[in-house]
């Protein structure tokens, strides 16, 4: 009998951690807007509670062309974030495909756009401390030394005078964000 007790309280904590290690819904829900929009989020929840789920049914559900469908569902499966399988409709002779929703990719695929965004800032931050900027009066343009003195350092949509701008404050603004979205890659990879 306390066997069985032990084994059941183990069961327990196994499903309990199992929990954690998925992804907070709204985490998910901002990662598909991210990649997909308003209409993808919508279609993230038809998917998300069911399995091989008709694109025709989608399509019914979402009030959209079957093509329509199947490009938001292309957009979330270059982040592997959904399965398909394919079967031929023996009326029609046609292939239809039913989706399913991975949640437990979802965790790689914000990782990865994270990393892309962290090497988007990297190569911002890398490109304001190597040159120096020239900032139109109006705030019409924004150019760089060589090409500022290509102009005569007047702003070609206003023609006013180009200013030198001091942007220490941008690089700093540049490493914060730099430091904290490294801190959010290593919280969810140690998840």
């Amino acid at each position: 009998m306390k066997k069985k007790q032990k084994l059941r309280k183990k069961v327990k904590v196994v499903k309990k951690k199992e929990k954690k290690e998925l992804i907070d819904p709204k985490e998910i829900e901002k990662l598909i807007l991210n990649i997909s929009g308003e209409e993808g989020l919508i279609l993230y929840k038809l998917l998300k509670t069911k399995n091989n789920v008709s694109e025709f049914i989608l399509a019914d559900k979402l009030k959209k062309s079957i093509n329509q469908v199947r490009n938001l569902l292309y957009k979330f499966d270059v982040y592997n974030l959904i399965t398909s399988t394919r079967k031929k409709d023996r009326k029609k002779g046609w292939y239809v495909y039913y989706w399913t929703f991975v949640e437990q990719r979802a965790k790689e695929a914000i990782i990865l756009i994270k990393r892309k965004e962290l090497t988007k800032l990297k190569s911002q931050l890398e490109r304001e401390k190597s040159y120096n900027f020239f900032l139109c009066p109006k705030k019409c343009i924004r150019l760089t030394y060589e090409t500022a003195m290509e102009n005569q350092f007047q702003c070609l949509e206003c023609g006013s005078i180009l200013m030198p701008e001091n942007n220490t404050k941008t690089i700093k603004n540049l490493e914060k964000e730099i430091n904290d979205l490294e801190k959010e890659i290593q919280k969810y990879e140690s998840k």
